[in-house]
């Protein structure tokens, strides 16, 4: 039987992103749709240090017209704000959606800037990630972005920017609307643009100065005083209020954390000619799964992020979904995660040519397998089994 404090922590992974005054159905759903639909994150499990409190905001009033924005003593980004009208990146595999992918103009650190791009379905609504223009790669975010009813504003994502600023962003009900935001008494214009792919909703981005939304677990400290207004054409107001909680809690691990246990090699040529391995890297609190490409020289490239688990991992069979890469010949590569006590898993696929599996040294009863040369689009005919020491099926994995 589980203890008091491992429920606690398995309810935290499954709520991580969810909108407060979560119910026990929307854990539920979650639960379903990341085991089984592949759209799985670096969910933000055990982000006591890093992830956002999601504070419930109330709306600003109607006013005057916005003020300039707030300045900022520290180093200003060396992207500017994007325009009204954002310059539109051709899609990419790695940042999954449908239609382009706009720039916001936003940099955050060095050499990244936040970029938003459609899901394709109103029930996830806008994916957000930072694009790296010189290298062609993408990080998502966190947090979950849907299209908000009439009247009202998505969940607001927030992140530190790295530059001494912090950048609102999300999407409110309605179309060429204008997106005010009252930071501790200042108002300031947010920068809005159409999504192509998401009728009727106007995204938004502002960066302003302050203190940033609390970490989950921070007791005491400042807390942003922040309101959303909308406003349409006429200058009547549409929409106020929102929730904000932080999106970059994932980032900050991956650019933190160190590698826990040993390589997992699969022997897999990818498109790119780099061999696909995996590792974990994190913290004694979790890691999450990390898919990545060796091309013999220098530490492997990173290609995709496949999921965080606790420390140690909650045995609770297949779980994640599939994730599927190209490789060599136009074929796929399909990757499932397991956790629980079996002896061996399986995985296989009509007329795959290779499989393969791994544990994961720090915690032996997480095992990654893999299978090759799956037909391009039969992703969803994988199927898989664990089996214990005595061949009997312990648990069991279909892909769709």
């Amino acid at each position: 039987m589980r203890s008091i404090e491992e429920l606690r922590r398995a309810m935290r992974d499954e709520t991580a992103d969810l909108a407060p005054r979560v119910t026990f159905a929307q854990v539920r759903q979650r639960a379903r749709r990341r085991r089984f639909t592949g759209l799985f994150t670096f969910a933000a499990a055990v982000l006591v240090s890093v992830a956002a409190t999601m504070t419930a905001l109330a709306g600003a009033p109607a006013g005057p017209a916005p003020l300039p924005a707030p300045s900022l003593s520290a180093a200003a980004p060396t992207l500017s704000a994007a325009a009204a009208a954002p310059t539109q990146l051709a899609g990419d595999t790695e940042l999954r959606g449908t239609g382009p992918v706009v720039r916001t103009g936003v940099a955050y650190g060095t050499g990244e800037e936040l970029v938003l791009r459609y899901s394709g379905d109103d029930m996830n609504g806008l994916y957000s990630a930072l694009h790296d223009p010189a290298k062609g790669t993408y990080r998502r975010l966190g947090g979950g972005i849907t299209v908000p009813p009439v009247g009202g504003f998505s969940t607001i994502l927030e992140l530190d920017d790295r530059h001494g600023g912090v950048v609102d962003y999300g999407v409110v009900h309605g179309a060429g609307l204008r997106v005010e935001l009252t930071a501790d008494g200042q108002r300031t214009q947010a920068s809005t643009a159409e999504l192509p792919g998401m009728p009727d909703a106007t995204i938004f981005w502002v960066r302003r100065a302050g203190v940033a939304v609390q970490p989950t677990g921070a007791v005491g400290g400042p807390t942003p005083d922040l309101g959303f207004t909308a406003r349409d054409a006429a200058g009547v107001v549409v929409a106020t209020g929102g929730q904000v909680q932080r999106s970059d809690g994932e980032v900050v691990i991956a650019d933190t954390s160190v590698q826990i246990g040993d390589l997992m090699r699969t022997g897999v040529t990818l498109a790119d000619g780099g061999r696909l391995v995996l590792w974990f890297s994190g913290d004694e609190r979790g890691a999450g799964l990390v898919a990545g490409s060796d091309h013999g020289t220098g530490a492997p490239t990173e290609v995709r992020g496949l999921g965080r688990f606790a420390r140690p991992p909650f045995d609770i069979g297949f779980y994640g979904g599939r994730h599927e890469f190209d490789e060599a010949g136009g074929t796929k590569v399909v990757v499932a995660v397991y956790v629980g006590p079996a002896d061996a898993v399986t995985l296989g696929a009509p007329g795959a040519t290779g499989r393969g599996s791994a544990r994961w040294s720090a915690h032996p009863q997480l095992r990654v397998a893999w299978v090759n040369g799956v037909p391009a689009g039969d992703g969803w005919k994988v199927n898989g089994v664990a089996t214990d020491a005595q061949g009997a099926v312990v648990a069991a994995y279909d892909g769709r």
